[in-house]
C-alpha cells in the first residue's frame, strides 16, 4: 500500500516516542499523548493494537507504564502499520473501487504495482532506530525528535486526506 491510514501515521509517532526513552524507562500513556500531541484516548486503542502485536509492552500499577516489546532496530515501520491495520492488501488498486489483479488490471496497475511493491520493501526495511539516527536541524524542528533536545515542538498533525511525509 503506497499510503498508509491516520492510525498508523499515529501509531508510528508513539513508537517512535517510545523508541526515543532511556532503556528501562516506561511512559505513561498520558506522557505519550502530551509529547507527542496526539489524543489520548485514540492514543490508548492505538497502543493495544501494537500491544496485541507484541511491539510494545504494557505494564500495570505503580511504576507501570508502557515501553517498547522489542529493540528498535527490530521494530520496521511495516510492522507497525500492519498491526494497526491489518494485513497488507495486495490487490490494493490506485483507483479504487475494485480489486487490481494481473489477471483484471486497472489502467494504472503497470505502473503502480512497481511502486506498492517498492514501498512495502521500504517499509519492512526502516526501523524506528533508523529514524533515530542523525536528522538534518531542519528535520529536527519539525518535530521527528522528541527527545530533551529537541524545540519540544511536536510533528504538526496532518489532516485527514492528505498525502503523509515521505518516510525515504
Amino acid at each position: 500500500m503506497l499510503l498508509y491510514g491516520h492510525a498508523s501515521e499515529l501509531a508510528i509517532r508513539a513508537a517512535l516516542f517510545l523508541s526515543q526513552q532511556p532503556p528501562g524507562k516506561r511512559s505513561t500513556v498520558q506522557e505519550v499523548a502530551q509529547a507527542t500531541r496526539l489524543p489520548q484516548p485514540y492514543l490508548a486503542k492505538i497502543l493495544r493494537q501494537l500491544t496485541v502485536a507484541n511491539l510494545v509492552r504494557a505494564f500495570r500499577g505503580p511504576g507501570g507504564g508502557i515501553e517498547l516489546g522489542r529493540p528498535a532496530d527490530v521494530i520496521s515501520l511495516g510492522a507497525i502499520i500492519e498491526a494497526v491495520e491489518g494485513p497488507d492488501r495486495t490487490d490494493y488498486c490506485a483507483l479504487g473501487g475494485r480489486p487490481c489483479t494481473e489477471s483484471q488490471p486497472c489502467p494504472l496497475h503497470e505502473r503502480w504495482r512497481p511502486l506498492c511493491e517498492e514501498m512495502r520493501r521500504l517499509l519492512a526495511e526502516t526501523t524506528l532506530a533508523a529514524l533515530n539516527g542523525p536528522f538534518p536541524s531542519t528535520q529536527r524542528k519539525n518535530g521527528w525528535s522528541f527527545s530533551p533536545a529537541s524545540t519540544g515542538r511536536a510533528a504538526p498533525r496532518a489532516k485527514q486526506g492528505t498525502i503523509r511525509r515521505s518516510l525515504a
